[in-house]
């Protein structure tokens, strides 16, 4: 699958070791060729090349999508770890907890409940282990039938099973590796593409109204179409960006279900390799065109000076942004007065509590934009944008600094960021 990369300046380097996803490696190879890229796809990583931490003869802009054939994840982590340390670009490479820890389902509900915002989306899970531990949570009430029961691992619906009562849960045989969830009654769910802390697309599937009882179906997804709901696509693309964001993913594919009885959204899950195949016929959204140009902004913000890469990055990518945060980022940028403190209730319950907090940078800069297009004898504000510009991209690529993963906050930042910058020129 390798192309020939001798006259290409960047080369995507894709890590996919499974024989069944070679689909996902040549639409990736199509998207690298049509943004001007070489290419090389790698089904196993040199072991004594790893040992050696040396990696001069393999290009360094990378997809990490999966394991690989015949390499475990210690592995792909020193590998991670490398590309880290040495500022490189690649997909995922801030997992929190590492690769395995984030694809566990039980992990991941874990670390939603642990922020303050989204343990409000969170779906309680427990280790299934055998039955007698599952019907201990039923009789402490912890979960009632029905339940779900599902890989803690999966990653198609296959290993996902419906269990109405105790006598169906005798028929089940293999605990050891399921977790147990809350069965959450609803018309449909979603699957949300996160790319680089903006939600790029949606997708609304659900079940055969013909035979409601294929609970299989359901989850795979009978009909699929795109979510053209703004209120909608609004809500769960915020859910979806911080549930990426809190994971340390600048790449996932985020599933959510609303209970059709409350209204009520819940967090099913994050994918830290989510395949598109069902995805973009229904939707239009082509997801590897939308990878390529996330790394393409990417580097060439690179070779760029500081603040050219930040409105390069924002101005690339603003069109993911709910129209009003488009609006105030269009007036930061304008110097309208009073707009931090609309920005600011515009933003509180994202902002507040966040376990990566932005208030701090939030405030100096709030407070010096203020002071310029409000004061008749504005401040030099120089000392602040060098303390700003000291900082490093974040790893979603957003904003200076590793505050957040999230481009609704990012561009507000950054909005700030560059008016002060070019106000401060003049003064």
């Amino acid at each position: 699958m390798n192309s020939n990369n001798n006259h290409h300046r960047h080369i995507l380097t894709v890590m996919e070791g499974r024989e069944a996803n070679s689909l996902i490696v040549e639409d990736l190879k199509k998207s690298a060729e049509k943004h001007g890229w070489g290419f090389q796809a790698l089904g196993e990583i040199n072991s004594d090349q790893i040992a050696r931490i040396d990696f001069s003869s393999t290009p360094l802009d990378y997809v990490i999508f999966r394991e690989l054939s015949w390499n475990d994840y210690t592995e792909v982590e020193r590998v991670m770890d490398y590309l880290r340390q040495n500022n490189k670009i690649g997909l995922n490479l801030n997992v929190a907890g590492g690769r395995i820890s984030t694809s566990d389902k039980h992990y991941q509900q874990g670390l939603f409940l642990l922020d303050p915002v989204l343990k409000e989306y969170a779906l309680p899970t427990f280790r299934a282990k055998r039955k007698s531990n599952v019907m201990s949570y039923i009789r402490g009430q912890r979960v009632s039938f029905p339940i779900i029961l599902k890989h803690h691992r999966g990653t198609t619906g296959n290993d996902i099973t419906l269990i109405h009562s105790e006598k169906e849960l005798e028929k089940f045989e293999h605990f050891e590796l399921m977790v147990i969830e809350r069965y959450i009654e609803a018309d449909y769910d979603w699957r949300v593409f996160v790319i680089g802390g903006a939600p790029v697309g949606a997708m609304r599937k659900s079940g055969n109204p013909d035979d409601p009882e294929n609970f299989k179906k359901w989850c795979a997804g009978y009909t699929k179409a795109r979510e053209e709901d703004e209120e909608v696509l609004e809500t769960i693309g915020k859910i979806a960006c911080r549930a990426a964001a809190v994971s340390g993913l600048n790449y996932a594919g985020v599933d959510i279900i609303r209970d059709k009885n409350t209204g009520k959204y819940y967090l099913l899950e994050t994918n830290i390799a989510a395949g598109w195949k069902n995805f973009v016929e229904p939707t239009g959204i082509n997801i590897p065109d939308l990878v390529m140009d996330w790394f393409s902004d990417m580097t060439e913000g690179q070779d760029l000076p500081l603040n050219k890469a930040v409105q390069l990055y924002v101005e690339n990518r603003k069109q993911y942004l709910p129209k009003k945060t488009q609006e105030i980022y269009e007036k930061i940028l304008a110097g309208e007065k009073g707009i931090t403190k609309k920005a600011a209730k515009e933003f509180q319950h994202e902002r507040k509590k966040y376990l990566y907090d932005t208030g701090l940078i939030f405030k100096k800069l709030a407070a010096a934009y203020e002071d310029l297009t409000e004061s008749k004898k504005p401040k030099n504000y120089q000392n602040l944008i060098e303390e700003i510009e000291q900082m490093p991209l974040s790893w979603a690529g957003n904003f200076i600094g590793p505050e957040t993963g999230i481009l609704e906050l990012g561009a507000i930042l950054s909005a700030l960021y560059l008016f002060i910058l070019g106000k401060t020129k003049k003064v």
